[in-house]
């Protein structure tokens, strides 16, 4: 049996939710990471386990994060869904990773809302998942791995609706320092090309969805948002952020 941890991590948060839960369920596994630019050649089988981890973002998939995932083909093969949300909801994100699941040929038999650090307004969720996170998603996987053993390939029943909640993505106002050395790890990272090779300065915004991975990775931290917009964004999720939500366990 070969153990899959496949992600679409733009910050780093939800890689490490998928990192927890696989290493709980198999010491080794193989990562497929759908934020690069890969053309992804594998096909699963029936007798592997898929631990898959996408963000929520405006309790939607990413667009291109579903295009890189439904290029996989697997076969029947078992999967365990999380979605990864800045603590505010992950509303219709796990059944349309099911959906999309399913139709890639995977037989889902789990899924997890887990928390991360909101990628835009990063006081929201600020270092989670944190060691209390590792605990639960521990116990979570326990669960899991008793389902697992149990050969047990029922369907969860998951929160959301159908259609789906609509959600148009828009570029933030991205703000280049001085401290910008043009290495160009932005530009070739980015998993949309929405940042030019030739004026790394500049940001397409009919393609950047605000993922905030050029952000994240900028060696020198040369890469803001413009914090009025993000002073403005912070206000409107303070109610529904204001909690610390906890992880959850479908089976």
């Amino acid at each position: 049996m070969a153990v899959y941890n496949i992600y679409f991590s733009p910050t780093g948060g939800t890689k490490r939710v998928g990192d927890i839960l696989s290493d709980a369920l198999s010491k080794e596994y193989k990562r497929i990471d759908l934020i690069k630019r890969q053309v992804i050649d594998c096909r699963l089988e029936s007798e592997d386990l898929a631990v898959i981890s996408l963000p929520a973002f405006g309790g939607r998939v990413p667009d291109i994060a579903a295009r890189r995932f439904s290029a996989l083909s697997a076969n029947g093969t078992r999967a365990v869904i999380a979605a990864v949300f800045g603590n505010r909801a992950v509303d219709d994100t796990l059944l349309e990773m099911y959906d999309l699941a399913s139709a890639a040929g995977f037989k889902v038999i789990g899924g997890v809302e887990a928390v991360a650090e909101h990628s835009l307004v990063r006081e929201y969720g600020a270092g989670r998942p944190d060691s209390e996170d590792e605990s639960e998603l521990l116990e979570l996987a326990k669960k899991l791995a008793a389902k697992l053993e149990n050969n047990d390939l029922s369907a969860p029943e998951l929160p959301g609706k159908r259609p789906y909640r609509e959600f148009k993505p828009s570029a933030m106002s991205l703000l280049v320092g001085d401290g910008c050395v043009d290495c160009k790890k932005c530009a070739l990272s980015c998993p949309v090309e929405a940042i030019p090779v030739q004026n790394v300065k500049t940001v397409d915004k009919d393609k950047c969805f605000s993922c905030m991975h050029c952000v994240s990775i900028c060696p020198k931290g040369a890469r803001q948002n413009s914090p009025e917009l993000i002073k403005a964004l912070a206000e409107r999720l303070r109610e529904p952020c204001r909690e610390r939500k906890q992880n959850k366990l479908y089976i």
